[in-house]
């Protein structure tokens, strides 16, 4: 069975139409790179599938969970939304980290404030922040941070926030991990830490979708590649066959950027 799974999904900003009818699926340990000009619908695309935007539109399915479906009136309340988005983990391509919390308290965050809602958190509450404090600096650890876990956002590097970002996404232990652009605000020694992590995570079985501009990092880690254009799928297929496609839109976006 899918681990997701994209069916028919549009979204129109008022007359604008930016998704128009998108399918996909991807099996559990799949990496699924999206690649595509500015303005072609990627970011959209994540943002509606981790309920950041209401498609227009469509269904998602996350492991056999249906969490949207228009059809149905599924997906659309607060409620729907947060179950939906527990799900999923996004590392943004700014960061957004909580500059008034160290990196541990930002990877702590979610877990201590979802822990709250638990029957038992009353009774056990050191023993459950204790658990939620261990698995954050083992996180971080696995990010490569563990001597960085008292540090705010504003002594750490680019790249460094931005393996803080990934351990935040982890801390959920999300069905799907999902990357919008995560290096684009690096330079390219920071670009290369943070990639690292992301293969790391990719050797171990972990789902990804990762929306990206860095094309020979999407050859070599991706098990399936995705070029979109005006909204649409263009092509579909493991690296070798998007790269040596023939489709005109795609041959003109690698000539582009020089692929």
């Amino acid at each position: 069975m899918a681990i997701l799974e994209v069916n028919n999904l549009y979204k129109s900003f008022g007359k604008t139409e930016v998704l128009r009818g998108i399918d996909f699926s991807m099996e559990q340990g799949e990496v699924l790179s999206v690649i595509g000009s500015s303005g072609s619908g990627k970011t959209t695309l994540l943002r509606c599938i981790n309920a950041l935007e209401v498609p227009t539109s469509g269904r998602i399915t996350i492991d056999g969970d249906e969490f949207y479906n228009s059809d149905k009136n599924l997906g659309k309340s607060k409620a729907d939304q947060r179950r939906w988005q527990l799900a999923c983990g996004l590392v943004f391509q700014s960061y957004n980290l909580f500059p008034q919390y160290s990196a541990l308290d930002n990877v702590m965050l979610a877990p201590s404030l979802l822990a709250k809602e638990r029957d038992d958190y009353k009774q056990n509450k050191k023993q459950i922040l204790d658990e939620i404090r261990e698995h954050a600096e083992s996180l971080l650890a696995r990010v490569g941070l563990s001597d960085k876990t008292g540090n705010y956002p504003c002594e750490l590097s680019g790249g460094q926030q931005q393996r803080v970002a990934i351990a935040r996404a982890l801390a959920l232990s999300p069905k799907v991990l999902f990357f919008d652009e995560p290096t684009s605000a690096l330079d390219p020694q920071l670009t290369q830490e943070v990639l690292r992590v992301i293969r790391e995570l990719a050797d171990t079985n972990m789902t990804m979708v990762i929306v990206t501009h860095e094309m020979k990092f999407a050859r070599d880690v991706s098990d399936r590649i995705i070029f979109m254009a005006d909204g649409l799928i263009e092509a579909d297929g493991t690296p070798e066959q998007v790269f040596d496609g023939t489709n005109e839109k795609l041959r003109a976006f690698l000539g582009n950027i020089g692929e």
